[in-house]
């Protein structure tokens, strides 16, 4: 409790409430019980978040109550000759509820930022709060295995924060591959519909690996849903700004991000992009018989880094069967055996050869060529690959 605490946006007050609506930690400020237990009850059953803006002594700030679920007891052996006892149902969750201010930068800048990481990010602080738990060796929070437990959900929130494809995308074709090195990971990508049936299009890479890139890719993350980048170029150009900056007076002085987020428009076929310090994705473009391949490294600094960098978004016309693939460098700094790298040569090479294939078969020949390269090599980084063949709006 006492490091998060001390940690960025110090919260109005932490409280750790048991199953009985005893209170097992504070910290903080005298906490507000905003809402009843009837009503924390059925936001947990329905899966609902459950949050409000209120006025506290430090000003105004958002309060979210989220339930964090304790691994159950292991069941004692069954003595022989005995009928087997019934499974004993999972433990009732403990409930954390946390104030976070909403003052201290310029509420016009920042405030739909802030907003959205403290309300649509809980997943995320429910992590760190777990591992910080479980570091401690808060009751039954303290074995390894209950940690491994509690990373495990921690995996399972955040691949969630992945898109699904239940839903068609007119004008493109899409395949997807996501890798952490370990449970969590600091990278992300979002394919997401904007205005007007333009498509955004979102990858990024958080510096370093495991819970702490995890918790700022999900402040990145509900930073790109909460804004209107896709807007237009000028927008996109404030929004990255914006961003950067948030990143460099919040976040810790080692992490930072870098960051593709593009839009396109099947209507004009049209790509606009902002490349921020990340591995430039690369577009296929056959003509005349040969192909030819651009790297989209327009943009600005990574994000995080330098406070006042500047960012410009740029334009570019795409064709159908043109093809994006879009990376982090999980993928090009894989090593083989020898310690060398997969680099960005060998990736130009195979999509010369197979950038005429489909979507899926193109991420397959990626991910074969890798494999292939690495033998039985671990991943020393997350690995994401996001491959987009762009189709007639007819087809």
């Amino acid at each position: 409790m006492k490091s998060l605490m001390e940690s960025g946006d110090n919260p109005v007050w932490i409280e750790l409430r048991g199953p009985d609506g005893e209170v097992l930690e504070h910290a903080g400020g005298a906490a507000q019980r905003l809402f009843s237990d009837d009503e924390e009850r059925s936001h947990l059953r329905n899966h609902e978040p459950l949050f409000t803006v209120a006025a506290t002594s430090a000003g105004d700030a958002v309060v979210e109550v989220f339930p964090i679920h304790a691994p159950a007891a292991p069941t004692p052996a069954n003595p022989p000759g005995l009928p087997a006892l019934a499974s004993s149902s999972p433990p009732a969750p403990l409930m954390m509820e946390m104030a976070m201010p909403l003052s201290g930068v310029d509420p016009s800048i920042f405030w739909p930022i802030r907003r959205n990481l403290f309300i649509n990010c809980s997943g995320a602080l429910a992590l760190l709060v777990t591992v910080t738990i479980s570091g401690l060796g808060f009751r039954s929070y303290a074995h390894g295995k209950e940690l491994e437990e509690q990373l495990e959900i921690a995996r399972q929130v955040q691949s969630e924060l992945l898109p699904s494809f239940t839903q068609e995308y007119v004008g493109v074709q899409l395949a997807t591959e996501y890798t952490p090195a370990e449970q969590v990971g600091g990278d992300f990508y979002d394919i997401f519909r904007v205005a007007d049936g333009r498509i955004a299009l979102v990858i990024g890479d958080v510096s370093g690996k495991g819970v702490p890139a995890a918790l700022l890719m999900g402040v990145i993350h509900g930073a790109v849903r909460s804004s209107l980048w896709a807007e237009s170029a000028a927008r996109h150009e404030l929004e990255s700004r914006q961003l950067n900056r948030l990143l460099c007076e919040r976040a810790s002085g080692e992490r930072y991000a870098s960051m593709f987020w593009c839009y396109y428009d099947p209507s004009t076929h049209s790509l606009s992009y902002v490349n921020a310090g990340h591995c430039p994705p690369l577009l296929t473009r056959k003509s005349g018989g040969e192909m030819d391949i651009y790297r989209l490294d327009a943009g600005g600094p990574v994000l995080g880094v330098l406070p006042e960098a500047l960012y410009y978004q740029t334009k570019l016309g795409v064709s159908p069967d043109h093809v994006l693939v879009m990376y982090s460098d999980g993928l090009v700094e894989a090593t083989n055996s020898r310690g060398e790298e997969y680099g960005e040569g060998r990736l130009r090479e195979l999509l010369a050869e197979v950038s005429e294939k489909s979507a899926g078969d193109i991420r397959g020949g990626i991910l074969a060529s890798l494999g292939s390269f690495s033998s039985t090599a671990e991943l020393r980084d997350d690995l994401t690959l996001v491959v987009v063949r762009f189709k007639s709006t007819d087809g």
